[in-house]
Parts: C-alpha cells; sequence; structure tokens
C-alpha cells in the first residue's frame, strides 16, 4: 500500500469506529427516552453478524490519542480537497455533546448549582486498562461539575498518576487512592 492510501486506510478505521461509538451514544439516549434497554438492543445489534459487538457500549464519549486525532484530519483533509464529510462532522458534534450529558442529568437532578454537592468518578482514562488521559471524557465531566460549585471525588484503577499530572492540584477535585 502506498503512504497516501495507508494514512487514509489509518484515519478511515478510526472515523468509522468513532462513527459506531457516537451511534451507540444517540441510541442509548433515544432507548433512555422510549423506555427500551440499550444493553438488550445493542446486543441485538451485535448477534447481526454483518455488525458484529465490537464498539457499541454507549458511554461518556470517545477520546484518546486516535480516534479524536484522526476523525479531525479526516473532515480537515476532505474539506481541503472540496470533499466535505457530513457524517463525520456529526460524529464529532455528538461525541461533544455526549461528553456533557451526564452533567446535563445531574443538573436535572440537583439544579445548576452544584455548591456543597461532592460527587464520585470512576474510570478516568479513555478508555479501561489504561493510563491515556488524553481528550477523555471524564476530563469534561470533571470540569463541568466543578465550574458549577460541585467537588470531585475520583478515581482510576489504573492511570492515578496521569490522573494527578494532568488534573494537578486542586481544591475542588480529590484522587482517591484505592482502599483495600
Amino acid at each position: 500500500m502506498d503512504v497516501r492510501s495507508a494514512e487514509l486506510t489509518k484515519y478511515a478505521a478510526n472515523a468509522m469506529l468513532a462513527t459506531r461509538i457516537s451511534f451507540m451514544n444517540e441510541l442509548a439516549l433515544l432507548a433512555e427516552r422510549v423506555g427500551a434497554d440499550i444493553d438488550l438492543v445493542r446486543r441485538g445489534i451485535g448477534s447481526d453478524t454483518r455488525i458484529g459487538y465490537q464498539f457499541l457500549y454507549a458511554g461518556t464519549g470517545y477520546g484518546g490519542s486516535c480516534f479524536p486525532k484522526d476523525v479531525k484530519a479526516l473532515v480537515k483533509t476532505a474539506a481541503d480537497t472540496g470533499i466535505p464529510l457530513q457524517v463525520l462532522t456529526a460524529v464529532e458534534a455528538a461525541n461533544e455533546r455526549q461528553k456533557r450529558v451526564l452533567v446535563d442529568k445531574v443538573v436535572a437532578r440537583f439544579g445548576a448549582d452544584l455548591t456543597g454537592r461532592r460527587f464520585a468518578i470512576w474510570g478516568l482514562a479513555f478508555k479501561p486498562n489504561t493510563d491515556d488521559m488524553r481528550e477523555a471524557p471524564s476530563l469534561v465531566v470533571i470540569e463541568e461539575l466543578t465550574k458549577r460549585g460541585a467537588t470531585v471525588a475520583a478515581y482510576d484503577p489504573v492511570s492515578m498518576t496521569e490522573a494527578a499530572r494532568v488534573l494537578g492540584p486542586r481544591d475542588d477535585v480529590t484522587l482517591v487512592e484505592r482502599a483495600d
């Protein structure tokens, strides 16, 4: 494969996976609204051999070093050549919105002023079993909660050292060491 085709292949593969994640996150919002169980929907979709089970888990959005960067690179490359990738532009927008859905639910339950409230966050890295916090959705959740006056207690079984570096010393965020 030539270099340009290899580069496009890498970007396209990660963009496809990012699309699946954003699609499932939007389906989770719909499932919640209509009273469906998103886990049952996920299993049903995954049982279709044309689709499979990978990347069908709803969550707080995708992050990390590859998906956001590769989606942006593919969108920019396409725009630079006069071919706008509307689906991927929508995927980016859906992912950015998804990072705030959990906070929106907290605000709907407790109100916009979260002063005096403390929230726990389990899982800080962008995916399990890594210490990679690049563009982790947890950072958006923490920032949105704390700017509304809340304090946060946070833990991740793998990324505590990286979380301390990324978050820095803060009065409104406590990194909790695991109690055995």
